[in-house]
């Protein structure tokens, strides 16, 4: 499976108008412009309104393979206009893949190549993540990428009465051998390769499926982590550790391809997955991903354990931003343990903190996209705040405001939030 990446752009109007759709089908787009990397447009489109437009799509592609997800899949984008049949944005998912910097547009869809070579090496190599991703997506939406109307362009939107005039993506793939019926059946072929022996169940074993590796669950009133994943906002654990949770036993009947979940105890029982481990990941991999969760829960629980869960969130928020920023640490700890970053670092017990339901939620909640920050990267106590202007004296993060290096954002609980210009 390939590589998905959340990125929700909560700033953009799109995002927090929050409409909801029956996936129906799959919309191909292409960015437009000679822009290769999609985290430009991931960035761009993480504003109440792109270039002054009402625009919004589930996600870009480009030559890394990754796709990055900026709104749920269920979510109604703005991604393809409408027609005289409607709006292909009540029933479609739009993916946008970004196009080759060897190109220059003239008019229109109209382009010249000046690099014919690279440009066709980047179509095939984007092309081929996207049957994958496309793939993926039949899957999960149970769709059938052969019939009419579930797999389409922008440019057979239009055609079809539920799109605006735009000739993307066949405008560059065509010139470079690839035709959307050729996107069709190599979608379908990847779905029929993609099959498994009936006698073994499902596994998921690589770790781009797996961001977060353990995942807090409401068990009958006590939370509990258990191994797992979150993957489009949906959380996935292992049936046998879930039901072990709960004290019974699950197995799989290859016969009748379905699980067998039984009271511990009632005989013996095959695993409910094969041996392959549910995650590819080494066992370095594997330590230093549960040791940077348990760290984000036990800064967390300093820094914000009188905090409602969302005042919670918001300290993993600015945490996460620091990481994507380039004048930060690129590792979480290096991040947290940056000298005068965060003060409870410095206790002699901040190891032995034992963060509470509300701390491990709100940390597996941010981890899952939740984000309140409006891209926050510095937040202070305000009775802090309060204390020292009342001795007369200003705290760096004030003095950085009045000096116009830093802009102050909003509070919440008992923190207010602040963020580079």
């Amino acid at each position: 499976m390939q590589s998905v990446e959340q990125r929700f752009t909560t700033n953009n109007e799109n995002y927090r108008a929050n409409r909801q759709i029956e996936v129906r089908g799959l919309m191909v787009h292409s960015v437009g412009v000679p822009q290769p990397d999609p985290l430009v447009f991931v960035r761009n489109f993480n504003v109440p309104r792109p270039n002054g437009r009402q625009v919004g799509v589930h996600g870009f592609m480009g030559e890394n393979g990754i796709l990055y997800q900026t709104l749920p899949w269920t979510h109604r984008a703005w991604h393809c206009g409408s027609g005289a049949n409607g709006s292909g944005n009540d029933t479609h998912i739009g993916i946008e893949i970004t196009e080759p910097n060897t190109i220059r547009y003239t008019q229109g869809a109209q382009f010249t190549d000046n690099n014919p070579a690279r440009t066709l090496e980047f179509v095939q190599t984007t092309y081929k993540h996207a049957v994958k991703h496309f793939a993926a997506l039949c899957r999960q939406f149970d769709l059938d990428p052969l019939a009419d109307g579930v797999v389409i362009s922008h440019a057979e939107g239009h055609r079809r009465g539920i799109a605006s005039n735009h000739g993307d993506i066949d405008h560059i793939w065509t010139r470079n051998g690839i035709t959307m019926n050729k996107f069709r059946q190599d979608i379908a072929a990847e779905l029929k390769s993609g099959g498994r022996d009936p006698q073994k169940p499902p596994i998921f074993n690589e770790p781009e499926e797996a961001p977060v590796r353990t995942v807090a669950l409401d068990i009958l009133g006590e939370v509990q982590e258990i191994r797992g994943f979150i993957k489009s906002g949906e959380t996935w654990v292992r049936l046998t550790d879930f039901s072990a949770a709960l004290g019974l036993a699950a197995s799989w009947d290859g016969d009748r391809r379905l699980p067998v979940i039984k009271n511990a105890g009632d005989g013996e029982a095959p695993p409910c997955y094969d041996e392959t481990p549910l995650y590819a990941v080494s066992e370095a991999e594997q330590t230093q991903a549960d040791a940077d969760l348990r760290l984000l829960k036990v800064i967390t629980h300093w820094e914000a354990r009188g905090e409602d869960e969302k005042g919670q969130i918001l300290v993993v928020n600015v945490i996460k931003n620091r990481l994507a920023a380039r004048n930060f640490p690129n590792t979480l700890h290096d991040v947290v343990f940056a000298s005068g970053a965060f003060t409870p670092t410095t206790r002699a017990d901040f190891n032995e903190a034992q963060p509470n339901a509300r701390t491990i939620s709100a940390v597996h909640r941010a981890l899952n996209g939740e984000d309140f920050s409006q891209g926050a990267t510095f937040f202070h106590s305000i009775s802090v705040l309060e204390r020292e202007a009342a001795a007369g004296r200003t705290v760096w993060h004030e003095r950085a405001v009045n000096e116009g290096r830093l802009v102050r954002l909003f509070d919440h609980g008992n923190h207010r939030f602040y963020k580079e210009p």
